[in-house]
């Protein structure tokens, strides 16, 4: 079974690959992916058409017959060509394989109504971006291709593109400025009419204030007249009222001081009427109180001599109470004689009975305070031999620690100094072996570079062997459109240069001679 038709998709895979290493731009990475995605779609739909009409296929019907497997690789190249890829085209594709699997042939004209023409994507961008470039498309759309083309061309063809749309921003922005300009001399315009309006609108209002202001002298001098002429009425006024007030006042006076006068003799009169009844009513109440004064000094003299009645009764039991009183003394006195000398008789009694102990206690103090010195002496003596002897074991055991301490510092001594040797030979193993450890690193750095060094050199040699990539056939058929445009730009952007430089010689050239 033959296989479909690539466009030479491992040569662009690695050109990809190759390209992606160098300075290739991001479009064209873009283009070349989304060759490679294509020519990956068609062997997957060449794949599917196989299963489903190809020889053995178990998806056909009992009314189809197999399709070979070149039909099926045409149809898909000529789709994947002139078609692009959507759901309605796929099923049209679908359509036609399974009508030339039972046997129908496509009319002619049927292909170009099923099927949409395709555009490149970088002919689509180019067409947005340079709608000025488009104008010579029909001009060239009869010539042929060419047979090999240069990746490059259509870098310098973006290139030129991306130059014109910054002159063209170059003059939008020009524009924008100079209507900035000219808004904003219409404003510096508009701000001077303002403040022009402005100075007339204040000298008219200073004007206005000028004769306001001598309308309001005016008004205030005649106001200022009837304010004197009035201060001068409302004096006189004034000067009556005051005088028929006094005239009031004097008369009110008068007749005010005469109205004292009778109320002050209404008064004297009732006051020594008021004294001659108080001195009636003072005599009645002396004579009253004489008469209280004389009965309460009967009875003063009755409550006299009661009292003294009193003080002898009390003076005759005073006295026979104080002779009770010296009979119980008596009695008490000789009761306590008689205690005291039965208490005498005791006390003998108990002197006796005391040194009669004294004289035994005496005895028996002297034989215990003998045996309590001897008992005192034996425990000293005891408890200073005791003394002697812990000392002398003390002393021993001290002796005897210290020479052990003295042989542990002598074995010590020779433990470390084994001690050292050993670390002065670990350290010495380790210096050698860190020794090597550097000289092999040294080695193997060496020998890394070397090789880094061999295979950047592949490197170099590799691309400096690269050619610039050309286009397949297959890559020229389909942007065919587009190296033409691509062609017809570039060339008339050669001839405006040239023009340009030629205008611009001969200028200079004049302006020499002049």
């Amino acid at each position: 079974m033959a296989s479909p038709a690539r466009l030479n998709t491992a040569q662009s895979e690695g050109n990809l690959s190759n390209m992606s290493r160098g300075g290739m731009s991001e479009t064209r990475k873009a283009k070349l992916m989304d060759l490679k995605k294509r020519e990956d779609l068609k062997d997957a739909l060449v794949d599917k058409f196989k299963v489903r009409f190809g020889h053995g296929g178990a998806g056909k019907s009992s009314d189809e017959m197999s399709v070979c497997s070149e039909t099926i690789a045409n149809e898909v190249n000529r789709f994947a060509r002139s078609a692009t890829i959507t759901e309605a085209n796929l099923m049209r594709l679908e359509g036609r394989l399974q009508g030339r699997a039972q046997g129908q042939l496509p009319k002619i004209g049927e292909d170009n109504q099923s099927m949409i023409s395709g555009v490149s994507g970088y002919s689509t961008m180019s067409r947005a971006r340079s709608l000025t470039s488009l104008a010579g498309k029909n001009l060239v759309q009869g010539s042929g291709a060419p047979k090999s083309y240069d990746w490059t061309k259509l870098d310098e063809y973006a290139g030129y593109l991306h130059e014109q749309d910054s002159l063209r921003q170059q003059i939008g922005v020009k524009a924008l400025q100079r209507k900035m300009k000219m808004d904003l001399d219409f404003q510096v315009n508009q701000k001077v009419l303002k403040k022009e309006d402005a100075l007339e609108e204040e000298r008219r209002y200073h004007q206005n204030s000028q004769l306001e202001l001598e309308r309001w002298k005016t008004q205030e001098q005649s106001r200022a007249e009837e304010k004197h002429a009035k201060i001068g009425r409302e004096k006189k006024d004034r000067d009556d009222q005051r005088a028929y007030e006094i005239k009031i006042r004097d008369e009110e006076s008068s007749k005010k001081k005469n109205e004292e006068a009778n109320l002050v003799e209404k008064i004297i009169d009732e006051m020594e009427e008021e004294q001659r009844r108080f001195e009636k009513k003072k005599e009645k109440t002396k004579k009253s109180m004489k008469k209280v004064f004389e009965e309460n000094m009967a009875d003063q003299q009755k409550r006299n001599q009661g009292k003294r009645d009193q003080m002898v009764k009390e003076a005759a039991d005073m006295k026979e109470y104080n002779r009770i009183l010296d009979e119980q003394e008596a009695q008490r006195a000789e009761e306590l004689a008689q205690r005291m000398e039965r208490q005498g008789e005791l006390m003998k009694k108990l002197m006796s009975n005391m040194d009669a102990t004294k004289k035994g206690a005496g005895a028996n103090d002297a034989q215990r305070a003998l045996a309590q010195q001897e008992e005192q002496d034996r425990h000293f003596f005891e408890a200073e031999h005791v003394k002697h002897n812990r000392l002398h074991d003390m002393r021993v055991e001290n002796q005897a620690y210290l020479l052990k301490q003295m042989e542990e510092k002598a074995g010590r001594g020779d433990e470390d100094k084994y001690l050292t040797r050993i670390q002065a030979q670990i350290l010495e193993r380790d210096t050698e072996e860190y020794n090597n450890i550097e000289a092999q690193k040294v080695v193997d750095r060496k020998s890394r570079n070397l090789e880094h060094r061999k295979d950047i050199e592949r490197q170099m040699e590799y691309k400096m062997r690269q050619s610039v990539p050309e286009m397949s056939q297959v890559e020229i058929s389909l942007n065919k459109p587009l190296l033409q445009l691509v062609d017809m730009t570039l060339d008339a952007r050669d001839a405006n240069t040239l023009a340009q430089s030629q205008l611009k010689r001969t200028r200079i050239h004049e302006e020499d001679e002049e």
